[in-house]
């Protein structure tokens, strides 16, 4: 199934109904980018889609019982991937979001499945590596989410999943220089 074959369900008032058409999903407009109904900007949807997507992570990491949330289970699975390394590379700075990084790199501390060391290159910088229990339980929850993806990405082709990972990686690229320029120093 394509991604523009897709058929929708829009609500107006509690009512829903069936949208089969590019055209009826924005509206008379000639341009996906005119669309005047907040159903059909694609802005709009990718929130929606990106929300549904966490909570459906949420709820998947509670039946771990290890008190994941979906941003702990990122920065897990980062290290995992890439550790050791840096806190500071777990920080994106067009999002601003070292704090927060701090806050879930220290409640992952606290809970035993990372560790921190110092920086031999740098006093100021710490190294991040997992525990042996975080490695565990890095490994499960992987092993595990991959069996996930599969339904959530049920009646997708790796075509539909390389051009949705293409239009990621371009919108991506569009919206990250403007928030770079606006970013504080």
């Amino acid at each position: 199934m394509s991604v523009g074959a897709t058929e929708l369900v829009v609500r107006r008032g509690g009512t829903s109904r069936p949208v089969s058409s590019k055209r009826d999903q924005i509206g008379a407009n000639k341009s996906v980018h005119e669309a005047k109904r907040l159903d059909a900007a694609v802005a709009y949807r990718l929130h929606r889609t990106n929300r549904l997507l966490l909570t459906h992570l949420a709820r998947f990491l509670e039946t771990s019982q290890h008190g994941l949330t979906p941003e702990k289970w990122f920065v897990l699975a980062r290290i995992r991937d890439d550790g050791p390394l840096r806190q500071v590379e777990l920080t994106d700075r067009a999002l601003e979001d070292a704090p927060n990084v701090s806050r879930l790199v220290e409640s992952l501390v606290v809970g035993g499945l990372v560790e921190r060391s110092p920086d031999p290159d740098d006093r100021r910088s710490r190294i991040l590596q997992l525990t042996a229990s975080g490695a565990a339980l890095a490994e499960e929850l992987h092993e595990r989410s991959m069996i996930e993806r599969l339904r959530v990405f049920d009646g997708f082709s790796e075509a539909d999943l390389a051009a949705l990972v293409g239009a990621l990686d371009r919108l991506e690229a569009n919206v990250r220089p403007s928030l770079m320029s606006e970013a504080p120093a």
